[in-house]
């Protein structure tokens, strides 16, 4: 499950985000603001805690004419002096029906982190529903670092961004034709310890539906 937010380290920020360079090189001013502490790296003997995140979502419309599409992607690497996931789930799903009100269509996504200081996450769902049709979107994008040798005291700290360049939009919906379900997953990780899995499922039924779910985990 993600991490909930806490009521003094979350953050929700109403401007364009910063890259995740940015991020990174703000985090001491973060620490200062969240009242973290430092520990000395090596000396209390604790081993270094693994950092690992679990992204995705699913997709489902059913109707005479269906179409789901996913795309899961979740990168991880471990630098020197600290470690950095991050990635994205775009869930989209499209459904027309001859008889009225019998359309429809609905995505979700999600995203589970252990081992962060810091997540900087975006959500966003949109949705609509005619007489003959239906759609729905999901979008989650996100960032999590892990500073070597130190801690917010309330950690994780969390962020939401309630802005970001890319928003769907229900003119950008196309009728479907047929049944079909398109899902891709992608993982990728770099460091001495690391791991990378994904998991993916299509599925339609003529004339019924279309399905599909994805995940993507990567540790370091």
């Amino acid at each position: 499950m993600r991490p909930p937010p806490n009521a003094e380290a979350h953050a929700p920020i109403d401007q364009e985000p910063y890259s995740v360079r940015e991020l990174f090189e703000h985090r001491i001013a973060w620490a200062e603001r969240y009242g973290a502490h430092h520990q000395e790296a090596g000396a209390s003997g604790v081993p270094h805690e693994s950092l690992i995140a679990v992204v995705g979502g699913v997709a489902i419309a059913a109707g005479e004419h269906t179409l789901t599409t996913g795309l899961v992607q979740n990168f991880a690497e471990e630098r020197s002096g600290y470690s950095i996931i991050g990635g994205d789930a775009i869930f989209e799903a499209s459904a027309q029906s001859p008889e009225p009100r019998e359309a429809v269509a609905a995505t979700n996504t999600f995203l589970a982190v252990s081992g962060a200081d810091f997540i900087i996450e975006y959500e966003s769902s949109h949705g609509g529903r005619g007489p003959n049709d239906a759609w729905a979107s999901s979008e989650l994008d996100y960032v999590a670092i892990d500073i070597n040798g130190w801690s917010p005291r309330a950690s994780p700290v969390v962020i939401e961004l309630h802005q970001l360049g890319h928003h769907f939009q229900p003119c950008e919906h196309q009728p479907p034709q047929d049944n079909n379900a398109y899902v891709m997953a992608l993982a990728e990780a770099h460091g001495a310890d690391s791991l990378s899995v994904t998991l993916t499922n299509a599925l339609t039924v003529e004339n019924h539906l279309s399905f599909v779910n994805a995940m993507a985990i990567v540790g370091v």
